[in-house]
């Protein structure tokens, strides 16, 4: 059996015991004892800061989301890491495992990636998404230092911040895996900076992971160990959350959440007044998980019919692009106006909420927004 063999088929293994861990506990009010992580972590369930609040998506007036304003979502406690004896571990499967300070890291030739993040759970016109300068090492060559052992299949990232699921009480530590293909071919960082700035606390001083083109739950915040693996890793954020779960004619297929998919959304629809009467500007953002975005595509009657948007302002595949389309001559009435994305491979956006979807995560149909238009 090959090797891509033998990861494909531990990697369905695992796929199938998180649908029955996913359904037992669906069943059961998410039983304690039987799936989540447990251990003597000592961290209290208090609240220290803000750690939710979506970024106002109509408000959208600049390309780079001011750092005020970025969304922020996190399930546990914001820690306070002191930066004189934070260190990075990085080994696992590897040869020659290594830390670094935040003095080493500093030392090491930055690169910058403009990136827009989406938690996976945003709704369809939400705003968890937002869009910024991420600064910071590349990770490639730090792995590449390390010397990555044959057969290596996973990087698991975890972060400082422990405490109390919110479901599930029981004390967990934020972690996330991803296929080390997946790192080979993206720019992958380890954010120091975040527009241009050191990190705030909230957004994961003094490091995070930055996976360009990844859902948001990827870009591990508080960054203290990556540990190359070789086999998948099964952990509480990867089988008690952030899987796909629909319903097939032979089952339940589970689907782990890594790359964003194609998504528009509309910002503002404002009236033209310069341009006459029933003269509207139509405008948003659209994204995709590092494919681009081709066009986009604007309807004013619930997707009967579509017309070409103008593109806008883009800094790369993995950041979002700004789009306008000026409509002129609406009549008086009511309309279902939406907006449709399609990326460089020619993939778009669905019109409606696929009903095989049993989870609220991925959430990229089109959303109508109903004009008014006055006599």
């Amino acid at each position: 059996m090959s090797f891509r063999s033998a990861r494909l088929g531990e990697r369905r293994r695992f796929l199938r015991t998180a649908a029955r861990a996913l359904l037992v506990a669906a069943g059961s009010s998410w039983i304690p004892g039987a799936l989540a992580q447990t251990g003597p972590l000592g961290v209290s369930a208090g609240r220290s800061a803000t750690k939710i609040r979506g970024f106002p998506f109509d408000s959208l007036d600049s390309y780079l989301t001011p750092t005020s304003r970025f969304f922020l979502r996190s399930h546990l406690e914001i820690p306070r890491l002191d930066p004189g004896g934070f260190r990075v571990q990085i080994g696992g499967w590897v040869e020659r495992p290594f830390s670094l300070s935040l003095a080493e890291l500093s030392r090491i030739p930055a690169e910058s990636c403009t990136a827009t993040f989406e938690c996976s759970g945003n709704g369809v016109a939400g705003g968890f998404v937002s869009t910024a300068e991420w600064t910071g090492p590349l990770l490639a060559p730090l792995l590449e230092r390390a010397r990555v052992r044959s057969g290596a299949m996973e990087l698991l990232m975890e972060g400082a911040d422990a405490g109390l699921d919110e479901h599930v009480p029981v004390p967990v530590q934020y972690a996330r895996s991803v296929p080390l293909s997946t790192v080979g071919r993206i720019p992958a960082v380890l954010a120091m900076k975040m527009n241009g700035e050191p990190l705030l606390p909230e957004h994961g001083y003094p490091l995070r992971a930055v996976l360009p083109g990844q859902y948001s739950l990827q870009n591990v915040k508080w960054l203290v160990r990556i540990t190359v693996l070789p086999k998948p890793y099964r952990g509480f954020y990867e089988t008690q959350r952030y899987v796909e779960m629909r319903r097939l004619p032979d089952g339940i297929r589970v689907q782990e959440i890594e790359k964003m998919r194609i998504k528009s959304q509309i910002a503002r629809i404002v009236p033209r007044s310069e341009a006459g009467q029933g003269a509207y500007r139509i405008t948003g953002a659209a994204w995709s998980g590092g494919d681009g975005v081709r066009q986009v595509e604007v309807s004013m009657d619930g997707g009967r019919s579509w017309r070409p948007a103008a593109l806008g302002e883009s800094r790369g595949s993995y950041a979002w692009t700004l789009w306008s389309y000026d409509w002129s001559g609406a009549r008086p009435g009511v309309y279902e106006v939406m907006a449709r994305a399609t990326d460089g491979l020619g993939r778009s956006q669905p019109i409606t909420r696929d009903s095989r979807v049993l989870t609220g995560y991925v959430n990229n149909w089109c959303e109508p927004k109903r004009l008014t238009v006055p006599a």
